[in-house]
């Protein structure tokens, strides 16, 4: 049963990166003032690195401080905070966050309480609530980090080669304090004996979306044939999976027993089957790796996976040994 067997690599292009300049607008840090009071150390930033279409997690922190006991009484006081993060620039109105790489193309992501991906953190209004809890005893205040675990959704494909970025992301903390425990307070507006509310900025959010191409092929079987005067044809697929709008070429190998650029396929007791494969059905055009004879095509604006068919040939060989023969054939995607 004749089988040539397609494995896959993919030739990655050399990409210039290109310098993104920001500006980060840090908030300078509160000066704690001498009463029951909190606030945050400089500026919220996340930073996801590369992103694939698997999508990608990462987490950052926010640095918060609370006021001690300043009176000399010996009074530990009791913090239920309550952490916000408002809609960045591109974010406002949509149903999650969004990236962007200002060429109206958008990078879907969201904020989290917790390392599960499960609790939103919204901004002033939203539910549930990203909620803390601070003890602080007479003397210094105490400081703590207000974990953010960030998540690139997967499923994306879009334009590599830039950076995608949110900035304008507002924080807000809000506090109540109380000598007797932690205060009910829902939304750190009510309870306790006191409270307060102190807003920071952003550095932004950050990614880069990896230029990265996969191929899948499928087996070329040209089944059980009995040699003849009559040549035998067949088919296979290659699955092309590359970012939005990536222009891509596939070159097909000669495989592991070809002769002077003539493709084989091995078979038992060292005897060998000629045959070929073409780009195109009527079984013209050759299918290598140099320019000229590769397939060539380009992804869609969504990110659409390609199927290419790969059409194969026997030629008539009567005098062939009967038996299975099969070649292995490296198909490669250059972008």
């Amino acid at each position: 049963m004749p089988a040539a067997v397609m494995a896959c690599r993919a030739a990655r292009r050399v990409l210039a990166s290109s310098l993104l300049a920001l500006l980060l607008l840090a908030a300078a840090a509160s000066t704690p003032a001498l009463a029951q009071s909190c606030y945050v150390s400089g500026a919220f930033g996340l930073n996801f690195g590369e992103v694939t279409a698997a999508g990608k997690a990462s987490n950052s922190s926010i640095t918060y401080s609370c006021a001690p006991d300043y009176s000399g009484a010996g009074t530990t006081y009791y913090y239920q905070l309550c952490l916000y993060l408002e809609p960045g620039n591109w974010s406002i109105g949509q149903t999650t966050r969004r990236m962007s790489n200002y060429n109206n193309v958008f990078l879907r992501y969201d904020l989290f309480a917790d390392p599960a991906h499960t609790q939103l953190i919204g901004g002033l209004g939203s539910f549930p609530i990203y909620r803390l809890q601070l003890q602080v005893s007479p003397g210094a205040p105490e400081t703590r980090h207000a974990q953010v675990y960030g998540r690139v959704y997967p499923g994306q494909s879009v334009p590599a080669l830039v950076g995608f970025q949110e900035q304008g992301i507002i924080g807000i903390l809000r506090w109540r304090y109380d000598t007797a425990g932690f205060p009910q307070a829902d939304d750190c507006t009510t309870g306790g004996t006191g409270g307060g509310a102190t807003g920071f900025n952003s550095s932004g959010v950050l990614a880069t979306f990896q230029n990265s191409c996969t191929i899948n092929a499928s087996d070329l079987d040209f089944g059980r044939v009995t040699p003849s005067e009559q040549g035998v044809q067949a088919q296979a697929d290659i699955r092309v999976q590359c970012p939005a709008d990536t222009v891509w070429r596939i070159g097909l190998g000669l495989g592991q027993y070809s002769v002077a650029g003539e493709r084989r396929m091995a078979g038992p007791s060292g005897e060998y089957m000629d045959y070929e494969l073409y780009r195109d059905p009527g079984r013209t055009e050759s299918w290598g790796d140099i320019p000229g004879e590769m397939a060539t095509g380009q992804t869609d604006g969504q990110g659409t996976h390609v199927d290419v068919t790969v059409y194969g040939y026997v030629p008539a060989q009567p005098d062939a040994v009967p038996g299975a023969y099969r070649d292995q054939v490296v198909a490669t995607i250059y972008y």
